[in-house]
């Protein structure tokens, strides 16, 4: 009896959990739907020492060399692909020589330019440059990045080093616009980001954007509780005219604050990772272990003709890697056990918002968010 009364209790929470994502998600036949994913953190190389050390085995190149430009995104390239944008965070400079010089830090990173390609295999449009690794050779990394991109016809935004761009995605009569923040430490140039952040956004409204998707970079890396500094560059990113903010950096998964009609995930967490190899040293191993779990964030944004109405968000939790403890550097949807404590990380750093349950083939599909006009 116990039994039947607790797959009873179960089946009246999942029809209840089902019936309050409906609840005020627009209907008619005017309404109109945009589907935007977004990732985490795509690093789509490795550190020179890495690629010195382990291109034969263990290394992005190596798995890219042997299995081709469409493996990182093979394990949810149907979820892209049907979608009406993919936006990812791309940390990576990409180019095939650098004259100048660069950091001797582990903690540079590049990949060919033709890994540009593994973006377009993966069904990506949009990324962002705003983060502190396409900096890490200078301006002529910066540049041949975005050359790489643009054969792609890969668009691209943020504001950083050597960089100021947004990118204004069209879905028929449909806007979307993109743009990237990163913080800066020095309070010179952190005013001077945030001058051309807002000309980005302007530039957006002006060109008539409906939503405009707002990338932040920062925060602590591998903490579970977001910062202050996030909910800061959040706010000033609300006030600048976001409808979305996207949290990237940490590397883990963080927590998620509505409020205003405007979602922001703190952080997503990783995607396809080639920084954190996971079998190259003890250090790389734990930060690998840390970061394995991750989720993919899908808004369905809605419109009533051309007019924004708001969006309802679907959480995917993942597994960066289909492999443990080596990399394989191929993101993977998880589902039971694994998805709850995915599921159970980012709930941990909601504060007062309860998100709505993770349900296998479904997602974690949340409460519908009406835009504060």
């Amino acid at each position: 009896m116990k039994r039947i009364a607790s797959l009873l209790l179960a089946l009246l929470c999942l029809i209840s959990a089902l019936s309050a994502v409906t609840e005020g998600v627009p209907t008619g036949e005017n309404i109109r739907k945009v589907t935007l994913t977004c990732t985490g953190d795509a690093l789509l190389g490795a550190s020179e020492s890495v690629r010195k050390k382990g291109a034969d085995t263990y290394s992005y190149d190596a798995y890219i060399e042997k299995n081709g430009y469409a493996w990182p995104f093979a394990g949810l390239y149907d979820m892209f692909s049907r979608d009406d944008i993919t936006f990812v965070n791309l940390e990576n400079v990409l180019a095939d020589e650098i004259k100048g010089g660069f950091s001797k830090s582990r903690l540079v990173f590049r990949g060919p330019s033709d890994y540009a390609k593994i973006l377009t295999e993966g069904s990506v449009e949009v990324v962002n440059l705003a983060n502190n690794h396409t900096e890490n050779y200078g301006t002529e990394g910066m540049d041949k990045t975005v050359a790489a991109l643009e054969a792609e016809g890969i668009g691209y935004s943020g504001t950083t080093f050597g960089l100021n761009a947004y990118y204004i995605h069209e879905i028929g009569d449909i806007k979307v616009g993109f743009v990237g923040l990163y913080p800066r430490f020095n309070a010179k140039d952190r005013r001077k980001n945030q001058a051309l952040a807002q000309a980005s956004f302007d530039a957006c409204k002006a060109a008539g954007c409906q939503v405009i998707v707002a990338s932040i970079h920062c925060g602590g890396e591998y903490q579970k509780k977001h910062a202050d500094m996030q909910e800061k560059y959040e706010k000033l990113c609300k006030s600048m005219g976001a409808h979305l903010v996207i949290g990237n950096h940490p590397h883990v998964p963080q927590g998620i604050h509505v409020a205003d009609g405007v979602t922001c995930l703190y952080s997503i967490g990783n995607f396809t990772f080639g920084g954190n190899v996971g079998s190259a040293d003890k250090t790389d191993l734990q930060h690998f272990n840390q970061a394995l779990g991750s989720y993919v964030a899908q808004f369905d944004l809605y419109f009533d003709g051309t007019e924004y109405l708001g969006h309802q968000l679907t959480i995917w939790p993942i597994h960066i890697s289909g492999t443990a403890p080596e990399n394989n550097y191929q993101p993977v949807l998880v589902s039971g056990e694994d998805a709850e404590r995915v599921m159970k990380v980012i709930q941990n750093d909601c504060g007062k918002l309860k998100l709505n349950p993770y349900v296998d083939g479904q997602g974690a599909v949340q409460d519908f968010v009406a835009w504060n006009k």
